[in-house]
């Protein structure tokens, strides 16, 4: 068993504060939000990691800290809501893995690019979903996100465009039902990766260094956002998705 050196995970001293400073921010977005972690860490990890260590580094963050979150979302969360989501991904993890291991590094960072950007606009215009809803909506929904979730850790805008735009969600039932629902697609798709042997310890050191950082920032997040319900909730949210818009341009580009 050889352990990677710092130096063969962090370039430079600087690739290390900026996958650090990220991390921070992504984890206090998460923790206020229950979402959007993975749309940020993707274009930014993806510009240091190979594609298939994107994911696993943030599945295996979000999964942690998911179960740090766990006992407040598990009193208010909608289990048939987040069931009817989870069984359609079931079907939609393989396709994203098998994508996963083909894909081009670079073409994957511009496909993650794109659609960190579409969907920081989409969620700006205050664009919502008027179709219909039930199981085949559902259905879609969460099977595309299984397929996102697998090939860039991304899997976040499907769900979020169609459960954003419910009248019939509260913010804090909204909030449960991402944690609950990403944690369980999270194991779903480290259990393949995991038995194939596509986990290293490369991907183990990467986690070590980053999880304090996330999980610090996480538990920062839900303390805010615990504080602020009803307040300035929404005013952060739209900070957050001008952030977001400007990680995914610069990913884009760079």
């Amino acid at each position: 068993m050889n352990l990677p050196l710092f130096s063969d995970l962090f370039s430079s001293a600087s690739v290390f504060w900026i996958l650090s400073f990220a991390t921070v921010v992504a984890g206090a977005l998460r923790g206020f939000s229950g979402f959007g972690a993975g749309l940020l860490l993707a274009p930014i990890y993806s510009l240091f990691m190979p594609p298939a260590t994107v994911v696993t580094v943030i599945l295996v963050l979000n999964l942690i800290t998911t179960f740090q979150m766990l006992p407040r979302a598990l009193g208010s969360a909608n289990w048939r809501l987040v069931l009817s989501l989870f069984i359609p991904s079931l079907f939609g993890i393989p396709v994203g893995l098998l994508v996963l291991h083909s894909i081009d590094a670079l073409l994957m960072r511009k496909l993650i690019a794109i659609v960190v950007i579409l969907i920081s606009v989409v969620l700006l215009s205050g664009w919502r979903y008027k179709g219909r809803r039930g199981v085949v909506q559902d259905s879609v929904a969460g099977f595309t996100s299984g397929c996102l979730s697998s090939l860039g850790g991304i899997g976040g805008p499907p769900v979020l465009l169609y459960l954003f735009s419910s009248r019939d969600l509260s913010a804090n039932v909204l909030r449960s039902v991402f944690i609950i629902y990403f944690g369980m697609v999270q194991i779903a798709t480290l259990v393949p990766l995991a038995a194939g042997g596509s986990i290293t310890w490369t991907h183990a050191a990467y986690v070590g260094y980053l999880l304090p950082l996330y999980v610090l920032a996480t538990a920062a997040g839900g303390m805010a956002q615990h504080r602020m319900m009803g307040g300035k909730d929404e005013t952060i949210r739209r900070l957050c998705l001008l952030f977001l818009l400007a990680i995914g341009l610069t990913a884009l580009f760079v």
